[in-house]
């Protein structure tokens, strides 16, 4: 197998694991299938959706169509700030919309932690390239983690996934998918405790 089959198949696998993929499929799992109540679900599905995932990937689309990036991964780290500030302050907004009809803390908690994790990789890639595929899916089973979700196998297994697809993409070194891990999870954890699951 040729090195470019490869690296499609970690781009491949990548995809699979994108930030935008995550974010969607943690927030339906948590509003439609975990027990907390929420009286319109719909809502705030719908909300979630469109702050998480449906304008950062508008914005993705846009910004490629302009120029402003070279493809939908933004490979390059000068690339990945002005997308990560859009996608910044969307989860901004739609922490401040979930707050406004007061939603279960788990899920405002969720959208905020986006929002931290968001900023800080925005503050490291101005010096650093990090895994945000990293960061993304590491807050995801912290959150899981948090709430009672502890399949170590499986956590294991998704992390595996993840650190082959970024290596085999050629998208990061193993330093920057485990710093990326690292800092999704210690983030995540710190706000839940702090903000979040004392109320």
């Amino acid at each position: 197998m040729s090195n470019n089959n490869i690296q499609n198949i970690g781009i491949s696998l990548s995809y699979l694991i994108h930030p935008m993929i995550i974010s969607f499929v943690t927030f339906f799992y948590l509003i439609y299938y975990s027990n907390i109540l929420i009286e319109d679900k719909n809502l705030v599905f719908i909300i979630c959706t469109t702050f998480s995932t449906i304008l950062p990937t508008f914005t993705f689309y846009i910004l490629k169509k302009n120029n402003l990036i070279s493809d939908l991964d933004a490979s390059n780290k000068e690339e990945r700030l002005l997308p990560m500030a859009f996608g910044s302050l969307f989860f901004l907004l739609g922490f401040i919309f979930l707050r406004n009809i007061n939603v279960q803390m788990i899920i405002q908690g969720t959208m905020f932690c986006g929002m931290i994790n968001v900023m800080l990789a925005w503050l490291i890639t101005n010096h650093w390239k990090i895994s945000i595929h990293a960061i993304t899916l590491s807050s995801s089973i912290t959150i899981f983690w948090i709430f009672g979700y502890q399949n170590v196998l499986i956590i294991v297994f998704v992390l595996f996934i993840l650190i082959v697809s970024r290596l085999l993409a050629r998208a990061h070194d193993i330093t920057q998918i485990m710093a990326g891990i690292f800092l999704g999870i210690i983030s995540t954890f710190s706000c839940y405790s702090i903000l979040f699951l004392k109320q």
